[in-house]
């Protein structure tokens, strides 16, 4: 079992959705019970999909990681990690059951999505669009590891803002862009996750010192008050 938490300080997981006067679809989380493992499924269309999508990299994730030997339907790449390389196949599964299932004859289902798995020291990632994920650890910057520029970003300008638009969706082709990488964290490392518009500009009172989800939240409301934008914070442990 994993578990979904909202605005409690003692656990490792917290998340929040910020309205603004416009819509973001607010994603599906399955966050595992040792926090080993985690995806962010942020859908545009029937919610039941997300939860699908969910399944699928839970479980393919879970059976490579039991079985280092295991077949793949993908080919691994030499310059991945093992990690690393069961979360790029359990995307290009995701898309193909999404782009076999829902969108073969038409567009009804896309999903963005973010998927990690923490193995020892090494936090691996996959990714297609939102949300951004940066990591924090005390007494030092912010790290972006990765940043997501949607097509409302691209397409306002300094008078106008426009409501999300996702610029990379799982599901809708046959093959999908994906960002993949690996990273090594330290325990108490915070991990930041945000679907703004305008991620990449984050404020200069976060970027020092441990994250509070009260104070990025307000600090992002104050900045761009029109703009909807959900926020993770999760904190690893040994």
């Amino acid at each position: 079992m994993g578990y979904k938490i909202e605005g409690d300080p003692d656990m490792a997981w917290l998340e929040r959705s910020y309205g603004g006067k416009m819509i973001r679809p607010k994603p599906e989380v399955y966050i595992a019970d040792d926090n080993g493992f985690g995806a962010i499924v942020t859908p545009w269309g029937p919610r039941h999909v997300a939860n699908r999508v969910i399944e699928i990299l839970r479980d393919h994730t879970m059976s490579a990681r039991q079985d280092l030997e295991a077949t793949s339907p993908f080919q691994k790449l030499s310059c991945l990690s093992a990690s690393a390389n069961s979360l790029r196949v359990a995307l290009m599964l995701a898309n193909d059951y999404l782009y076999r299932d829902d969108n073969k004859s038409e567009f009804v289902a896309g999903v963005e999505v973010l998927v990690f798995a923490k193995f020892h020291n090494e936090l691996s990632i996959a990714q297609v669009g939102a949300p951004s994920l940066m990591l924090a650890r005390q007494g030092m910057p912010l790290l972006p590891l990765c940043t997501q520029i949607d097509l409302s970003t691209e397409m306002s300008g300094p008078s106008r803002s426009l409501a999300p638009l996702p610029s990379n969706l799982l599901g809708l082709h046959s093959t999908t862009n994906l960002t993949v990488l690996s990273v090594r964290v330290q325990p108490d490392d915070h991990l930041i996750f945000l679907s703004h518009s305008f991620s990449t500009q984050l404020p200069r009172p976060l970027q020092d010192g441990a994250p509070s989800l009260n104070t990025i939240t307000e600090t992002l409301a104050k900045q761009s008050p029109e703009l909807p934008f959900w926020l993770g914070v999760l904190t690893l442990a040994d």
